[in-house]
This record gives C-alpha cells, sequence and structure tokens, in this order.
C-alpha cells in the first residue's frame, strides 16, 4: 500500500471528484453517459470502440468500492466480516488516528486498499461481507421497481447469468489489454464493445438491487414513500441530537448553559439554511428536494454530534 498521508490524501480526492456520495446515486450517471456516447460511435471507428470496456471497468471498480465503504460503515454483520480484508492491509498510527477524528472512515479504508480488477475479485470481497455467494445470489434477484411500480411479473433481472458474467469478466480482460499493451495487432469488434457494455448494465442493475435490498430490505420505492421515510429518519436523528444536547447540558453550570444555548440556536438556523441551498443546488423544485435536504441536514446533525461528544470528554477532564 501506499504510505499512509497519502492513502488518506487519495481518499479526500476520490471523495471530492464525486457528485453525491453514494454507490447508489452515483451509478447511473455515468452508466447513461457511456451508453449515449456508444451510440454515437460508428462501428468503423475502431480506435474509439477500444475505450468503452475501460469506461466500463472504471464504473465497475468505482461502483463496488463506494458498495464496500457503503456496507461496512452501515456497520454489523458487515463491520465483523470486513476482519479477513482488513488483515490483509497494514494499519499505521497515522491512518488509526485518521479514522478515529473521522477523516476517513473504516469503509473507505478497506475499499480503497480492495483489489478490484476481476470478477472474481468482486465476488470475494462482496461474498465476504455480505455472508454468503455475492454471484449466486445476483441469479435470482428480482426488479422490485418493476413489480411494485409498474405491476410486471415477478422475474430475475439476469436472464442469463452466466451469460451475463461472462460479459463482464470480458470487459476486464478488454480493459487490461488496452491498458497495458499496445496491442495494434488486436481488434475489438463492435458487437462485443455491445456484448461488455450490456452485460455490464445489467450486472451493476442487479448488483444495486442486491445490495440495496440487503442493507435497506423492503425499504420505500415512490418518491412519496421516500420523502416521508427521509423525514422520519430525520426525525429520529434530530431526537438523537437532542438527547445528545439534554445530556450535555446536564454536566455544565447555568453560565455555561446559557451560552450554550445560545450557540445552539444559531447552529440550528445554520443547518436550516445550508440544508436549503443543497437541496436547491441538486434539485431545486423537484419531488426529490426533501431527499437532499434531509440528508444534508442529517450529515450536520451527527457531525453536531460528534461536537458535544469532544466538548463532553473534554468537559469530563
Amino acid at each position: 500500500m501506499a504510505g499512509a498521508r497519502d492513502i488518506i490524501q487519495e481518499i479526500a480526492e476520490v471523495r471530492e471528484r464525486r457528485r453525491y456520495g453514494s454507490a447508489m446515486a452515483e451509478l447511473p450517471i455515468r452508466l447513461h453517459a457511456i451508453r449515449n456516447a456508444f451510440s454515437q460511435v460508428g462501428a468503423e471507428q475502431s480506435e474509439l470502440q477500444r475505450y468503452f470496456p475501460v469506461a466500463l471497468v472504471a464504473c465497475l471498480e468505482g461502483y463496488f468500492r463506494m458498495a464496500i465503504k457503503d456496507l461496512i460503515d452501515f456497520g454489523e454483520p458487515y463491520l465483523s466480516n470486513a476482519e479477513k480484508p482488513a488483515n490483509a492491509l497494514k494499519f499505521d498510527f497515522t491512518v488509526m488516528r485518521a479514522i478515529h477524528g473521522k477523516s476517513i472512515t473504516f469503509g473507505e479504508l478497506i475499499a480503497h486498499g480492495t483489489p478490484i480488477s476481476r470478477l472474481e475479485h468482486i465476488d470475494s470481497i462482496l461474498s465476504t461481507l455480505i455472508g454468503k455467494s455475492f454471484l449466486t445470489s445476483l441469479r435470482t434477484v428480482e426488479d422490485r421497481w418493476a413489480q411494485e411500480i409498474h405491476g410486471m411479473l415477478p422475474e430475475p433481472i439476469l436472464f442469463d447469468p452466466d451469460a451475463v458474467f461472462k460479459g463482464v469478466s470480458r470487459a476486464f480482460e478488454l480493459r487490461h489489454i488496452i491498458c497495458h499493451e499496445i496491442a495494434s495487432a488486436y481488434e475489438i469488434t463492435s458487437a462485443e464493445v455491445a456484448d461488455c457494455l450490456q452485460s455490464c448494465m445489467f450486472f451493476l442493475k442487479a448488483a444495486d438491487e442486491f445490495i440495496s435490498e440487503t442493507m435497506h430490505p423492503n425499504a420505500p420505492l415512490s418518491q412519496s414513500e421516500m420523502n416521508t421515510a427521509a423525514s422520519e429518519h430525520n426525525a429520529q436523528k434530530m431526537a438523537e441530537l437532542e438527547a445528545a444536547i439534554s445530556e450535555f447540558r446536564q454536566k455544565i453550570n447555568e453560565a455555561e448553559r446559557a451560552e450554550f444555548d445560545v450557540t445552539q440556536d444559531k447552529w440550528n438556523e445554520y443547518r436550516s439554511t445550508w440544508a436549503n441551498f443543497a437541496a436547491d443546488l441538486n434539485a431545486k423544485g423537484g419531488t426529490i428536494w426533501p431527499i437532499f435536504f434531509f440528508e444534508a441536514q442529517n450529515s450536520m446533525i451527527e457531525h453536531r454530534k460528534s461536537e458535544i461528544a469532544h466538548w463532553d470528554r473534554f468537559n469530563s477532564n
């Protein structure tokens, strides 16, 4: 692995290059762009055809690194299941201090150091974290949205799992050839690239459905349901913060409580203002606006809880 400071900086830079920070939110943007670009490249443009497997593998690697991070940071049982891949990495004090100080998460560290250059790598790490065979699970996973929103009959997302897995493996092989060899005598046909594209898209769709259901079984699907769930989750986070504040206020004197209450009022105002700004920036006027609003608030609430916990420890000393 690279030096500890390099790892921490690399993770920070990866964060900055993402728009949403969630595997399930980032993926459709890139896939849509790749599919549109491929539809505009003619079969005679052989050199351009070479770059689509590279882009597809970038999506696979990026998505699964974020999924690994999401699973581990979600907590048990995935956190405990990460012991084996964690033991393969060497942590020094700088890295452990960064995790303790919440500069990076444990999930980010494991995801950053996990090799993902073959389909077998993806199957190995996901199977370890989830506790059962990942590829076997994908064979039968179904599309809840198609069934519950569009009323379609239940059927697996992968109609031919073996063909899909073969296409994904081929995308990795082509990516390796293109990136590490000149291979001027090696021809990649438009039909082969199209097969890799279709295989990777179905594979990622099935993976996203399975991982989502694993972490959040029977989660709301309609926008209205998602907005309601986001609101309820935000209320729960606020209740946790208020409990932490109440406990902290009991440990300080009357003058300190008065000063703290002033800062908390200002923080509440800032929280609301920033969440509105963040939501407007991502979905002004859209039905998904509440999702971004509550996500921004929840992030700030978690940070505020950490601040109060830090003050609490400092006060206790």
